[in-house]
């Protein structure tokens, strides 16, 4: 089963819209109360999450799922970014490069900004901190970078015994609603184009 793709855009265009169609996947799915529930929230999170980081975009949004309860919500966001709003977003950066990124959502954002800040577009900067790079990350070309919550788990649970910052992290994690509600969250980014895909089997009888 799968939605239709419905349009979104930063100024909440479209998003009612999704957010309805994933009441009717949910209706459709035979959910019960609790997982429509965590499906609603996980999509308004999916949305929420890149709207907080890209002051201007548009996207697709849809939702998919097998009889098994195996559930993807998806985003694929085209970020309206040149070389002048990089700028303007690097300087505003640099000015709290120091301030640790609360919760999973701001490391997923730090992972995202990092990502469009350095693609090759002749705009090659860094806001500073690049751990939030190499923390979760799958796979990265040069100009395509990917991150996953399930290996950034991975990362930090092996490193938290022996790494005090490594320990407040977990402890981030183990307080995130949606990193609890999700198996995984994929989140990869190529040129200006985001794609999130969050990854949930429901039980149907729930």
């Amino acid at each position: 089963m799968r939605t239709a793709k419905i349009k979104v855009n930063s100024l909440g265009y479209g998003m009612e819209k999704a957010l309805d169609e994933v009441e009717s996947f949910s209706c459709g799915m035979g959910f019960g109360e609790r997982s429509a529930r965590r499906a609603r929230l996980l999509a308004e999170e999916t949305m929420s999450m890149v709207r907080a980081i890209v002051e201007d975009f548009s996207a697709d949004f849809w939702m998919e799922g097998s009889p098994d309860g195996n559930c993807e919500l998806h985003l694929l966001a085209d970020a309206m970014m040149n070389y002048e709003k990089k700028q303007e977003l690097i300087d505003t950066s640099s000015q709290k490069r120091n301030e640790a990124s609360v919760g999973i959502m701001g490391k997923i954002k730090d992972f995202i900004e990092d990502s469009l800040y350095n693609m090759k577009d002749g705009a090659m900067v860094s806001t500073g901190d690049m751990h939030c790079m190499s923390m979760g990350g799958v796979g990265m070309a040069a100009d395509a970078y990917m991150w996953s919550l399930q290996q950034y788990r991975y990362d930090v649970e092996k490193k938290a015994d022996e790494d005090t910052e490594m320990e407040e992290a977990l402890d981030e994690l183990e307080k995130s609603i949606v990193a609890n509600i999700a198996d995984d969250i994929q989140v990869s980014v190529e040129g200006n184009h985001i794609e999130m895909i969050i990854r949930k089997k429901f039980n149907t009888t729930e």
